[in-house]
């Protein structure tokens, strides 16, 4: 039943020979692999003018100078990347090359920051989204958490379904959105030159207004950079693209940064240029977004005000279909560290369509967790946000600029170059990010990610130290002294089938069978004979009517193997049965002892909910002791 559900949602079974055909091409690469690029074009001038708001109008002219320089920084390290999906066609990004170049101390830092950005990316991105479905429709704003948690299920599921599926369904949001803004941006700047519209005053910013100084600048600026969240995500899945990877990888980043800095610059200057800011009510919460306030102004007084709307649903749509692009990398990064050994293996798993099922799942539940601890607000999630992306861009492109001069490729100058420069800006702006952002919630990124890199640090640590156990020893080979016990609840075709089962592994001499009574309290006429024999000083064990009838049905039916019965003073079976088997093992020379546990299996699967499952808890129990087996045999019951 359940199966069947499972089945239904996500798509049939996929065979491992089509995961080349699910690779995907330029067009449907960009959305799946930029979406979450493009759409932050939606966010960051909104993040940027909210800071330069509170030191005035003064403040608020440089908007535009600084888009700029988010944008040139755009370009450094996109032409940064493009090196480095040439040179690591395999993907891994920022992981594989700091560790394989600078160690793999840095190889885990940048893999955690990039786990926890990835992780931020799905919280900011659906927030925002839902804020623009607040921005038309103030009413749902009590809904907000609901609405995000909604909208990370359906996106978990979307992506569980498959990497084209995903791709087919977001590329038309995604170009939609472009093609939306391109039209407002360009209405707007017409609109303006022809003197349509007439800028009007910027409004007071409230309480908290501050002098305009080098730390707004460098915080608005820092803000801003969260435009360039996203940009490593291609060298991560460079393996999802078709054939030749690297060169369509880099194809899909030139045309990623074109199209971001276009939107980015655009928005920038006509929110400027008409003063628009985004609009907050008396309780300072934000109500309205910048670019919800923008396409109001430009549509305001033209036929085409219905447009407004579909600006927010575009907005909506990318940015909710944003945090694909974390969907994409986060389990593919998270199968790279499991297959090196720094995660549970279980990430490394190939699902049954053909992606990481286990970190898809993991990302929708981090991620859902974030936005119910900060209630979905974006302007609390964004100053955490763009840290974790920047150690990432450090260490990905100062790693570039040691192969370059490790290995000495052609032209291996000017890619070091190149390497070493965006490293540097990265690592200056890494820096502005820290001081700019740090008692807004920077420092939380930070601690988060030290955690993560102790976990990876352990697991890896676990996975080695097995390693070194499991390593073969040439020791001759000998036969083992083994006994086996099999666990009898009564006298029934199930522990029969679990009896015969038994004597294949071993002579009926070396076969126990024990019966675990939960309820040894003797009748009241026995009870007066155990008190006598106590008043006399004599050792008496008298067996109550159903422990009798238990062993009269064994001896009728099961005449070679020997039944031995145990009171459970605490009606509990798993403490008598290990206490029995420690005792064995101690007083005997055995190398093993194999434990059989007869259980009931029914046909349908509301059954299941009739017995108390107390196989599974035994097996879980038993497992856990050394020199013990634990084998189920299963008896089916007819319909």
């Amino acid at each position: 039943m359940l199966g069947r559900v499972w089945r239904l949602l996500i798509g049939p079974v996929l065979s491992t020979r089509r995961a080349r055909h699910e690779r995907l091409p330029v067009l449907l690469a960009l959305p799946v692999f930029a979406s979450d690029a493009l759409s932050s074009s939606a966010y960051a001038t909104e993040e940027m003018m909210l800071v330069l708001w509170s030191a005035g109008e003064e403040a608020l002219r440089l908007a535009f100078p600084i888009s700029l320089a988010v944008v040139a920084l755009l370009f450094i390290v996109v032409f940064s990347y493009r090196q480095t999906v040439y040179a690591y066609p395999q993907g891994g990004g920022a992981f594989i090359v700091s560790r394989e170049n600078l160690g793999e101390f840095w190889g885990v830092l940048a893999a955690s920051a990039l786990l926890v950005g990835y992780v931020l990316t799905v919280a900011v991105s659906i927030a925002a989204g839902v804020n623009a479905i607040i921005s038309a429709f103030p009413a749902m704003l009590p809904y907000r958490v609901s609405l995000c948690i909604l909208f990370i299920a359906l996106m978990t599921l979307i992506n569980l379904r498959g990497a084209r599926e995903s791709g087919l369904v977001f590329a038309p949001p995604t170009y939609g959105f472009v093609l939306t803004f391109a039209i407002l941006i360009l209405v707007g700047l017409s609109r303006g030159f022809a003197g349509d519209i007439q800028p009007a005053p910027y409004p007071p910013y409230g309480e908290g207004a501050q002098a305009l100084g080098l730390l707004v600048i460098l915080t608005a600026f820092a803000r801003g950079c969260s435009a360039l969240t996203g940009v490593e995500a291609i060298s991560d899945g460079v393996p999802a693209f078709r054939s030749p990877e690297s060169r369509n990888a880099a194809l899909t980043l030139l045309l990623m940064a074109i199209i971001l800095s276009g939107l980015v610059l655009g928005i920038t200057y006509t929110a400027s240029h008409f003063h628009v800011l985004p609009v907050k009510n008396e309780n300072g919460e934000i109500v309205e977004t910048l670019t919800s306030r923008l396409a109001r102004t430009v549509l305001e007084g033209t036929p085409f005000e219905w447009f407004y709307y579909v600006v927010q649903v575009a907005t909506t749509l990318i940015l909710i279909l944003a945090a694909n692009t974390a969907y994409v990398d986060f389990p593919r990064l998270s199968s790279v560290l499991a297959n090196a050994r720094f995660a549970p293996r279980q990430l490394a798993n190939l699902g049954d369509r053909l992606v990481f099922n286990n970190g898809i799942i993991l990302l929708g539940l981090l991620s859902a967790l974030l936005i119910v601890y900060f209630r979905g607000d974006t302007h609390a999630l964004i100053p955490l946000y763009a840290v974790g992306v920047f150690i990432g861009f450090t260490l990905s492109q100062a790693g570039m600029a040691r192969r370059f001069a490790r290995v000495k490729p052609p032209r291996w100058r000017i890619g070091m170059a190149i390497s070493s420069f965006g490293a540097f800006t990265t690592g200056l702006v890494l820096m502005t990010q820290l001081v700019a952002n740090f008692r807004y919630g920077a420092w939380i990124t930070l601690v988060s990610i030290g955690v993560l890199m102790f976990l990876l640090f352990k697991v890896h640590e676990h996975y080695m130290t097995l390693k070194g156990q499991l390593k073969p020893k040439p020791t001759p080979p000998r036969a083992l002294r083994h006994k086996v016990v099999v666990l009898a609840p009564g006298v029934h075709q199930g522990v029969l089938q679990a009896l015969d089962y038994a004597r294949t592994l071993s002579h009926p001499d070396e076969i126990v069978a024990l019966h675990v009574n939960l309820d040894p309290r003797p009748p009241a006429v026995y009870r007066r004979v155990l008190k006598r024999a106590k008043d006399e000083e004599t050792e008496l064990r008298l067996v109550t009517p159903a422990a009798e009838k238990m062993q009269q049905e064994w001896r009728e039916f099961v005449p070679d193997i020997p039944l031995v019965i145990l009171d459970s003073e605490h009606r509990s079976l798993i403490e008598p049965i290990g206490d029995y088997i420690d005792e064995l093992l101690e007083r005997e020379p055995i190398d093993q002892v194999t434990v059989i546990i007869p259980e009931f299996y029914p046909r349908k699967w509301w059954h299941h909910l009739l017995h108390n499952q107390s196989a599974w808890i035994l097996r879980l129990a038993l497992m856990k002791k050394p020199k013990v087996v634990v084998a189920t045999v299963r008896y089916f019951l007819e319909r």
